[in-house]
């Protein structure tokens, strides 16, 4: 699928991902203290957020298709985007970056037992 008008498509997926995630480190205070474990802990507590604006995203974009709103093709662009990016490359990455947390977590274990 080729999105139409894909500058306004990226800004909003962009700011889809993004807001989450920078609400979540604002209420958790990680640009106070940053460590890389709270920032993936942050990631992990938007992802669920961000799961629910891609369920939300789906029929809303489903709807305005079927009533042959104007602007359906920025939805359409948006949601796939939005979920294409999620499934094939923010879940993976998030899936690395926590096995990486994972080991940093036995190895800081380790050394407090030391």
């Amino acid at each position: 699928m080729i999105v139409s008008n894909i500058e306004t498509v990226t800004v909003l997926v962009i700011l889809l991902f993004g807001i989450p995630i920078l609400w979540n480190a604002q209420k958790n205070g990680i640009l106070k203290s940053f460590s890389f474990i709270n920032l993936i802990r942050t990631i992990n507590k938007s992802l669920k957020i961000q799961g629910i604006i891609g369920l939300i995203l789906i029929p809303i974009t489903w709807f305005l298709i079927s009533i042959n709103f104007k602007g359906d093709g920025i939805f359409a662009g948006v949601t796939y985007t939005y979920l294409v990016i999620g499934f094939f490359m923010y879940l993976p990455i998030l899936g690395i970056l926590n096995l990486f947390k994972l080991i940093m977590e036995k190895k800081n274990e380790k050394q407090k037992s030391e």
